[in-house]
């Protein structure tokens, strides 16, 4: 039956794909958007984040007196801890347009810094006017070779490194520099102020034992760990903006829109060949062997399908890699996404079941 119109198979198969495509190139956004969102807590390591009260999310960190770095240190199990500043402000382009970008400022060991170079070094950020910037932002700050100038609040910078896969949500390009350079850089910062505390742990202490230590020691302060803090950050960005609800909307209705798709794909090949389930009835065939056709048809067909959209969407995925809004997924994802289309299969295979349980052999007889 799958074979016997050839270009048919094939229509369906390409309409499964595409549907699956569809379904997993949502999710995948919102997957990608999800990890920008933690990207620089994930990659941070280390594994407690001190923070002022109610901070909502990485890029709205809030000014606490740098201090707070050597009382972390004080705390047992604390390995070592070191400062971090995070604060906006304007980058004069040298075209002459202006931007906002995030700033970070970075301690001695760099914790919280980017993760891969392209050129230069990481040590390079405290020498003074240094920074670094990510190669997605080169058209938007206008700075592409190791030297090449611009300004921040009327301040001079000094291209020192470039970055790879540093991304961000707020569309403000993420500029690193040291927490000296920063403070002249961010209007909004005292001396002696930064955002977050950033502690490493002793290896086999948990986490959240030291965190809760360090929130009876230290005062006025809210203490997380790195899970908790990325949690946190992504439920602010995906949750309580705009932006993010429409994202989690969009990828919802792709994996419904995909999941009709294929159902009704599947549901239609089976009612094309009611002539056929009829007359296996009229031969003596069990309708429990029809069901197991049935059921075998629409695997086959959306096992085939998902295949071919597994491969569309690894290709998106690499596509996307060195754009600003990349498509990404992980093991559970997949396996989830692989699964819940296979119920949809399953699902359009009973709808086709219940009308195979309706025919009657004898409509053969009056074709």
């Amino acid at each position: 039956m799958l074979f016997h119109n050839h270009l048919r198979f094939a229509m369906t198969v390409i309409g499964i794909a595409i549907a699956f495509f569809l379904a997993a190139a949502q999710i995948g956004l919102l997957v990608g958007w999800i990890n920008t969102n933690s990207a620089i807590i994930r990659h941070a390591g280390v594994d407690i984040w001190v923070m002022a009260e109610e901070t909502r999310a990485f890029d709205y960190g809030t000014a606490i007196p740098r201090h707070r770095v050597q009382q972390v240190s004080s705390v047992p199990g604390v390995v070592w801890a070191e400062g971090m500043l995070m604060g906006w402000a304007t980058w004069q382009h040298p075209a002459g347009k202006r931007i906002n970008v995030e700033i970070v400022g970075l301690d001695s060991s760099h914790a919280g810094g980017p993760w891969q170079l392209i050129s230069g070094h990481i040590d390079n950020i405290e020498q003074p006017e240094t920074v670094i910037i990510d190669e997605l932002s080169y058209d938007v700050l206008g700075l592409r070779e190791l030297g090449d100038e611009a300004e921040i609040e009327g301040n001079r910078v000094i291209l020192g490194g470039v970055s790879r896969g540093v991304r961000t949500f707020t569309a403000a390009p993420f500029v690193f520099t040291s927490i000296e350079n920063a403070l002249k850089y961010s209007p909004y910062y005292k001396d002696e102020e930064i955002a977050f505390v950033l502690a490493k742990v002793e290896p086999g202490v948990d986490p959240g034992v030291i965190r809760d230590r360090i929130a009876r020691e230290v005062a006025n302060v809210e203490v997380l760990t790195t899970a908790e803090f990325a949690e946190r950050s992504v439920k602010y960005w995906m949750l309580e903006t705009g932006v993010g609800i429409t994202v989690i909307i969009t990828a919802a209705l792709g994996l419904l829109v995909g999941a009709v798709i294929m159902s009704q794909t599947l549901f239609a090949i089976t009612q094309d060949h009611l002539g056929n389930y009829a007359t296996l009835l009229a031969l003596g065939f069990h309708q429990k062997t029809l069901r197991r056709i049935v059921l075998t048809q629409s695997l086959s067909l959306g096992g085939l399908g998902i295949i071919t959209g597994s491969i569309l969407f690894i290709l998106a995925c690499n596509a996307s890699a060195s754009t600003p809004i990349p498509l990404e997924t992980t093991p559970l994802v997949s396996t989830g996404l692989v699964v819940f289309s296979l119920l949809c299969c399953i699902a359009a295979s009973w709808f086709s079941i219940r009308a195979i349980f309706k025919l009657d052999p004898v409509m053969v007889f009056h074709g």
